[in-house]
C-alpha cells in the first residue's frame, strides 16, 4: 500500500524537493554542492512519512509538501548549527573609521551588548545573519518570544541613544518598522 502510494507521490515529492532545494541554494542557506543531497533527504523523508498520510486531513500533495518543507528546514537548521557562526564578541572588533562620533557609538553598542544576558547576545548575533523567524527556529523558541525579546532589545539600545529608526529620513520617532 505504502509503495503504491509512493509511486503515485514520487513525482510530487521530487518536484517539491527540487523547488525547495533550489530556493535554499539561491538564498545561500546551503551550498550548491549539497543541493542533490538535500533533495534526496526530502524524498526519503516522504517515503518514511507515507504511513502517517491521512487523506481525510489533507491531499497527498499538501502532505508531501509539508513533509518536504519540514525535513529541509531541519537539515538546514542542523547545517547552520554545526557551522561556525560569528560570535557577538567580534562586533567590538569592527573597524572604526576615524571620527570620535563613531567611537562613541561603538562604545555605546559594546556597553549594551555587555549588559545583556547571554541568551540576548546570542539572539542579537543571530539577527545580524538571519530573520526573526529563522532565529526562532534556530533557538527552538516561539516567534512571538523572539519578537518580544526584539522589542526589549530595541528599548535597551534606545536607552543608550542608539534608536536608529528615529534618525531615518522620512520616518517619525514613534514610527516602528518590521521586526528587523
Amino acid at each position: 500500500m505504502v509503495e503504491a502510494t509512493f509511486r503515485n507521490a514520487y513525482a510530487i515529492a521530487l518536484r517539491a524537493a527540487r523547488a525547495r532545494a533550489v530556493s535554499a541554494v539561491a538564498s545561500g542557506a546551503i551550498a550548491v554542492a549539497d543541493r542533490e543531497d538535500l533533495e534526496q533527504e526530502a524524498v526519503v523523508a516522504c517515503f518514511r512519512a507515507l504511513p502517517r498520510f491521512d487523506p481525510s486531513r489533507a491531499s497527498l500533495r499538501t502532505f508531501i509538501e509539508r513533509v518536504v518543507a519540514t525535513r529541509l528546514a531541519t537539515v538546514i537548521r542542523r547545517t547552520r548549527r554545526n557551522s561556525p557562526s560569528v560570535p557577538v564578541d567580534t562586533l567590538s572588533q569592527l573597524p572604526v573609521i576615524g571620527d570620535d562620533g563613531q567611537r562613541e557609538v561603538r562604545m555605546s553598542i559594546d556597553g549594551v551588548l555587555e549588559s545583556l544576558h547571554e541568551e540576548d547576545r546570542e539572539l542579537v548575533g543571530l539577527l545580524l545573519e538571519v530573520s526573526p523567524a529563522e532565529a526562532s527556529r534556530e533557538l527552538g523558541i516561539p516567534r512571538s518570544t523572539v519578537h518580544d525579546r526584539i522589542l526589549q532589545l530595541r528599548q535597551r539600545f534606545a536607552q543608550a541613544g542608539l534608536d536608529i529608526r528615529a534618525r531615518r529620513p522620512g520616518r517619525g520617532a514613534g514610527t516602528t518598522g518590521g521586526a528587523r
